[in-house]
């Protein structure tokens, strides 16, 4: 089988040892400021590649990175709402995961092949289209470039909007620009890749970190924290803030 074809949370059930792997990942990654930048000409090599094999569609890359601690037992997990139009990621206790109904969201390549260091709930995607060769040839990409740990391997969201990425406590939100106060972007985290007149194209900034325009973080270093136990949670704190447009009841 080619490198790297079976993946945990992909092509491949899970275990809680994978859970375990995937927190020790995460808690080994740099924070987004301590990555270089990615080369934009390897951004436009991986967009012909990704297009080449039909990859486009469900996959993008991502600046691997972590932004806290993530604590024993439990791993990041997000879950898609609509009011408004969200991912809301938090550190989730293995016992609450339903290792059926979850995915792989973002991968990065281990010495063993790739694995995720965050989750998503739901279906894997549907992978029939992609080219039975092409997490061989990411894989080989990365390598040659020295790029495993730089570039993940991200589950894209096929919504087209700019969205910006928020830091909480013990989790991350992203929301669609639009729907954000205050805030301005920081630093381009996700790249998606589409044909375009036949030719591979990097599509516009479509995931970027976000800060308050005073160049703290949602909430200050020091201040008292909300309790973000539930989606509702965020959105009060959110709302709260001034950061989120108000959008009423879910």
């Amino acid at each position: 089988m080619a490198y790297g074809a079976e993946v945990p949370g992909l092509n491949k059930g899970l275990r809680e040892e994978d859970l375990e792997k995937s927190r020790n990942i995460y808690n080994r990654l740099p924070g987004d400021l301590q990555q270089p930048e990615i080369r934009e000409s390897h951004i436009h090599d991986l967009a012909t590649l990704f297009v080449r094999n039909r990859a486009d569609r469900v996959f993008g890359i991502h600046l691997a990175h972590a932004h806290f601690a993530v604590p024993d037992k439990t791993v990041l997990l997000g879950v898609n709402h609509e009011t408004p139009r969200c991912r809301w990621a938090n550190a989730t206790a293995f016992q609450a995961i339903d290792l059926d109904n979850v995915h792989g969201h973002i991968f990065v390549l281990t010495d063993h092949g790739f694995h995720p260091y965050e989750y998503q709930a739901g279906p894997a995607p549907d992978l029939s289209q992609v080219d039975g060769h092409f997490l061989a040839e990411f894989a080989g990409f990365l390598n040659a470039h020295n790029l495993t740990t730089l570039v993940g391997l991200q589950v894209i969201d096929p919504y087209p909007g700019q969205m910006f990425e928020l830091i909480l406590p013990q989790g991350t939100i992203m929301l669609d620009a639009s729907s954000v106060d205050g805030c301005v972007p920081t630093r381009q985290t996700g790249w998606k890749f589409e044909i375009e007149n036949g030719e591979p194209r990097v599509c516009k900034s479509n995931e970027t970190h976000a800060r308050h325009a005073n160049g703290h973080d949602v909430f200050n270093a020091g201040a008292p924290h909300p309790k973000l136990e539930a989606f509702e949670d965020v959105k009060h704190a959110l709302e709260q803030h001034g950061i989120l447009r108000f959008c009423g009841v879910v």
